[in-house]
């Protein structure tokens, strides 16, 4: 039974983080696929890359430490975010390989970031949860899942939203050189805030103050309430860019003032395809949403394919055809 509940506060926080932060992203949902293979990508393949990764590592380590204090901060504030974010951000290079076109807007990269993130942060909570029962029973493991769950939840998908968000960025842009910077950029300030909580959690391990510990969750909180600023802004964002599609396919489409009023918002949007449920018709139902949807993917490729991407271009044509047909068919 214990085991049972150390493996239920070790997931499912993370799960219902991961489930809030799918919702956030308003008009065009990631495939859940692959969400969960983001996730599950930072739950096992990413978990065992850094552990072999870390075990190598700390042969070194070990040589140059003089004490204890230098042998923590060179594993946790050095080795474990080099490590880690790297080993989560290979699930974000092999998106934008295979699904670029997945990667619509700043707030996409930022999700998939999270959700390695929070497959991550699951797996190594159990670590140490079930080294806490092993050390004080249920009690310890209590107090620990509050802090781990709860103070630290947001912590490893705050982290690799970062390198998200600069993969996503780099789309965004023509410059040769700020498509290298901005996953570049992403993924230095993830290592630099992984280290950042890292050092002072060190120094509250060998410190009887608790002033590490209250600058490490300061600047934790500050991080994600920026990135939670972020994904407002990225909000906005993608409506302008629906806005702006759809007014100048206005002629050619002819959208109406209400229909442009209904799909550049979310609540309206729900609205209506709770209305479209509601009517018993699954299949009408379905077209609704997959309307919805294929019109935020033309807006988006529309926005790509004014900044000269060849690809956007001829997604666009794809997308524009596939929203005459439901059209015509509704």
């Amino acid at each position: 039974m214990d085991i049972l509940i150390i493996l239920f506060l070790s997931f499912v926080p993370m799960l219902i983080y991961a489930t809030v932060l799918w919702w956030l992203d308003r008009f065009e949902r990631e495939p859940l696929y692959l969400l969960a293979l983001a996730f599950l990508w930072g739950a096992v393949p990413s978990i065992i890359l850094s552990v072999i990764l870390e075990v190598i590592f700390d042969i070194p380590i070990t040589l140059l430490s003089g004490s204890a204090l230098t042998y923590d901060l060179l594993g946790g504030s050095i080795a474990a975010p080099l490590i880690e974010e790297g080993t989560k951000a290979i699930a974000l290079i092999a998106l934008l390989l295979f699904f670029r076109h997945e990667l619509d807007s700043p707030l996409d990269g930022l999700i998939y970031g999270g959700m390695a993130g929070f497959g991550f942060a699951a797996v190594e909570n159990a670590f140490y949860l079930f080294g806490a029962y092993s050390e004080g029973g249920m009690g310890d493991v209590t107090s620990l899942a509050l802090m781990r769950a709860g103070l630290f939840g947001l912590n490893h998908a705050m982290y690799t939203g970062f390198t998200g968000l600069g993969i996503a960025l780099a789309l965004e842009v023509r410059s040769v050189w700020l498509k290298g910077l901005f996953p570049l950029l992403g993924f230095g300030i993830a290592m630099g805030a992984h280290a950042y909580h890292n050092t002072f959690a060190t120094f509250t391990g060998h410190m009887e103050s608790m002033m590490p510990l209250a600058l490490a969750v300061l600047g934790d909180w500050v991080a994600i309430v920026f990135l939670f600023g972020v994904i407002i802004a990225a909000r906005f964002l993608e409506q302008r860019r629906i806005r702006h599609f759809l007014e100048r396919r206005t002629a050619t489409m002819q959208f109406q003032r209400e229909e442009i009023a209904t799909l550049i918002s979310p609540l309206k949007r729900w609205w209506a395809q709770l209305q479209a449920g509601l009517t018993g018709n699954i299949k009408h139902w379905r077209k609704v949403a997959r309307y919805f949807r294929t019109i935020t993917e033309a807006a988006f490729a529309f926005h790509r394919a004014q900044h000269g991407d060849a690809k956007a271009g001829a997604r666009l044509q794809r997308l524009e055809q596939e929203i005459l047909a439901l059209r015509s068919a509704a």
